[in-house]
């Protein structure tokens, strides 16, 4: 049991230190203070796709793929428009920044994390091999979704840490301004082709 537990972690931390949209957005929040509620919302995400996948694995239940599909082309949107407000400067005319209140950068983390319920797919594609049909389900499912938040955290507080070390150099504060809304726009552009794509077929 336990040399599952490790494999899943090991899993579980190679598939998260793969930038997706939430290390995007907390490389560009660490430059501006620690973003502490990024993380949140980014984890938070993560463990309620998580739960989901975990119960429909439980109640043996089917997702109608039409309902990801289309979830994956609105979140693609999202994603595209997060991308394309940084690029723009978030809608700053040239005066200084706002201070944002924290539930913003919560809030706007967990809809990032939500916006491709696709991850819900992998779920159920991924932990299936981490269950051991021969032992209670509840305190298995207890210790992936543990071990997932844990790994996920400590992940997500490394990137900040390398982001807020990086941006005390120069030439690399501009770079870190710009990529993370790039990605997040090539993102939402492939999660929106994906979807659509899955829906003409």
């Amino acid at each position: 049991m336990n040399a599952t537990y490790l494999a899943f972690a090991a899993a579980v931390a190679l598939l998260i230190a793969s930038p997706g949209p939430v290390v995007a957005l907390v490389i560009a929040d660490a430059r501006r203070s620690w973003p502490a509620w990024t993380i949140l919302g980014g984890v938070l995400s993560a463990q309620l796709l998580m739960i989901a996948a975990l119960l429909l694995i439980y109640l043996a239940l089917d997702l109608k793929p039409v309902i990801l599909d289309w979830g994956q082309v609105i979140g693609g949107l999202y994603l595209i428009w997060l991308g394309a407000d940084g690029l723009c400067g978030g809608g700053n005319d040239g005066t200084p920044d706002l201070p944002r209140s924290q539930s913003h950068y919560f809030w706007r983390a967990m809809a990032v994390g939500l916006s491709n319920p696709k991850d819900i797919l992998f779920f159920l594609a991924f932990l299936p091999g981490f269950i051991l049909p021969a032992q209670p389900f509840a305190p298995q499912a207890l210790a992936l979704i543990l071990i997932w938040a844990l790994v996920d955290v400590s992940i997500l507080i490394t990137y900040s840490l390398v982001s807020r070390q990086l941006s005390s150099h120069g030439r690399l504060e501009r770079l870190l301004d710009l990529l993370p809304s790039f990605f997040l726009l090539a993102l939402g552009l492939i999660s929106c082709g994906m979807g659509i794509t899955n829906l003409m077929d």
